[in-house]
């Protein structure tokens, strides 16, 4: 039986609950007080995420994948083992309904998925966050995922530009009611950061669907930029590979 999940969601769950007994400390602290009970549940705490996040980091060498995302750069143990543990890839016959999992797909009509105020999401709300995060860690770990966001962002930043928008720091974006807001041709830098972001984090699942689904023996479809758009390169998961990587 694959504990992994199991771990993952336990993992989880308790740096979710050691995070609110810091945040509690900290105001203790601010108040001049002591909490003896308090320090004694966060030092338990501490110790509980040690042992889980070292028995994940034991149980993620044995993932079908590792051989490859074990030597993309930005990528942990720990990391990938939060989104790894998220996912059953026997229910994404394609890559298409991982992203619709993850939420890096599109609703049906068209748009991109996001939370919407009265609306019930359609994806997986912790792999999202948690995919975020790795795609922020890719970028830091300036290895060949980072290559694809600069090459995308300046496709982004070509594209407005010749769309006459002119492109700003949020805080000099126009106001409507009091809010900033991307109108009269402007739209701001965090927001191609974003959409660049996406599709390297979009470019890393499909990378880790394949080799898992190939690993575990499972049928894989040809990606659709190929069998539908008719894009001749595709790139291949061991293209983004940094065989220099330092170990995390």
């Amino acid at each position: 039986m694959n504990s992994l999940p199991f771990l993952v969601d336990a993992q989880l769950k308790i740096q979710k609950l050691r995070v609110a007994v810091q945040t509690r400390r900290t105001h203790l602290k601010k108040q001049g007080r002591d909490d003896p009970e308090t320090d004694d549940l966060m030092q338990k705490l501490v110790d509980l995420e040690k042992s889980v996040d070292k028995k994940v980091a034991e149980l993620i060498e044995d993932h079908p994948a590792y051989p490859w995302f074990s030597k993309v750069k930005g990528v942990g143990k720990k990391n990938i083992a939060k989104v790894i543990g998220l996912i059953d890839i026997n229910k994404a016959p394609h890559v298409s309904s991982l992203w619709q999992f993850a939420g890096y797909g599109k609703e049906k009509d068209g748009s991109i998925q996001k939370r919407r105020e009265g609306q019930k999401i359609s994806y997986c709300k912790t792999l999202r966050t948690v995919c975020w995060l790795l795609g922020g860690d890719l970028i830091k770990a300036r290895g060949k995922y980072y290559d694809y966001y600069l090459q995308e962002k300046a496709k982004y930043i070509e594209r407005f530009k010749q769309q006459g928008c002119q492109i700003v720091p949020a805080a000099k974006l126009p106001r409507e009611n009091g809010k900033k807001v991307e109108k009269d041709g402007y739209i701001s830098e965090g927001h191609i950061h974003s959409m660049a972001l996406r599709k390297m984090i979009k470019l890393f699942l499909q990378h880790l669907w394949l080799e898992w689904r190939k690993g575990e023996g499972l049928p894989v479809s040809e990606p659709y930029v190929s069998a539908k758009l008719g894009h001749t390169h595709i790139i291949d998961p061991w293209e983004m590979i940094d065989d220099k990587k330092e170990e995390e």
